[in-house]
């Protein structure tokens, strides 16, 4: 049984993904009978799948709000569910994953004693069945930051702040502003990076766990690696020139071959298409073994994500030369978003 007085709003944004909301609420509806005490606002951005008929179908014991409107984007639909909110914490849960037990209890241990927490749950990879091989890599990169985290090496901090499993007061959400609703990526970093500006204090709780069970193509994964690289450097604008350089380091941390690969291909557009079709073949095929298509993942989202640094930022292949061997702050001073941040 939960006590510690705080109130809870868990915040759903979601798109057309109307069997695996219903699932995420079906487990809370698990959570509230063994004693866990919240509402949950639901705010569908502009879904066409059925979702509403889903949601007023719905009898959970807990309270459940569902707002309707047209489609604006993630950060959009979380800021609408936190004007809706009645709770003194925000729980962020995204459409596709299941809440595994302990997860408020673990969340609101932490509150309880700090009202400045910035709180970041485990995303785990679903169990009982295998996934595509760019699903797994993406599971296997984010426990590989989880793992430096409970190492000790660089966190937490804001950019382990991922709304898919998080909480804070909403009060201090308010206060940052909301989320910004230009980004389509990593609006969750950038609000932390606010929040972090506030005096917040980030805690990673491996714990406190949902399992993520995503349905994403493969032309999905390969669009969200581009935008990812388009958001990166917007964020990059936003946070300053320590964020430019920032995105210096993560270039020098990649492995060399797939620096090579990202080199080669990055401003060329045909060159990229046969490259990612190549890949993705084999990617997508089931005779190659799981490490070697890990890596081939590996390289294909870095070739598309550094097209979409370039393109963001309006250099094409001159990239390498005008901005990764170049002085800090030319994001902030080429940037295409330069006059917004």
């Amino acid at each position: 049984m939960i006590s510690k007085d705080l109130t809870v709003s868990v915040v759903v944004p979601t798109f057309n993904r109307r069997e695996p909301l219903r699932r995420l609420l079906n487990s809370l509806e698990r959570q509230h009978q063994r004693g866990a005490r919240f509402e949950t606002v639901v705010v569908i951005d502009g879904s066409d799948d059925g979702t509403e008929a889903v949601l007023t179908s719905l009898r959970p014991s807990y309270p459940l709000r569902a707002i309707f409107g047209p489609r604006r984007g993630a950060a959009a639909a979380r800021n609408v569910g936190i004007a809706a909110a009645m709770g003194e914490v925000l729980l962020f849960l995204d459409d596709d994953v299941v809440s595994e037990d302990g997860l408020f209890e673990r969340h609101l241990a932490i509150h309880a004693e700090d009202p400045l927490a910035a709180v970041t749950g485990k995303m785990a990879a679903p169990t009982g069945h295998a996934q595509p091989a760019w699903l797994d890599w993406e599971a296997t990169m984010l426990e590989r930051n989880y793992a430096r985290v409970v190492a000790g090496r660089g966190g937490p901090g804001w950019w382990l702040f991922y709304t898919a499993n998080a909480s804070v007061r909403r009060e201090q959400v308010i206060g940052a502003g909301g989320f910004d609703e230009r980004f389509e990526r990593v609006e969750d970093n950038e609000l932390a990076y606010r929040l972090a500006a506030r005096g917040l204090h980030f805690y990673f709780l491996p714990d406190a766990v949902v399992r993520h069970e995503p349905d994403r193509t493969f032309e999905a994964w390969l669009h969200v690696a581009s935008v990812s690289g388009k958001n990166r450097v917007l964020l990059e604008e936003r946070i300053g020139l320590a964020g430019a350089s920032n995105i210096r380091e993560d270039w020098r941390r990649r492995h060399r071959l797939t620096r090579a690969l990202a080199t080669l291909c990055v401003g060329h557009t045909n060159r990229t298409r046969f490259v990612v079709g190549a890949l993705g073949r084999v990617i997508r095929g089931r005779l190659a073994p799981r490490k070697p298509r890990l890596l081939l993942c590996s390289a294909v989202y870095n070739v598309l994500y550094w097209n979409g640094v370039a393109k963001a930022m309006g250099l094409g292949s001159e990239l390498w030369h005008r901005f990764v061997q170049n002085e800090p702050g030319l994001i902030a001073a080429e940037g295409p978003n330069a006059a917004k941040s």
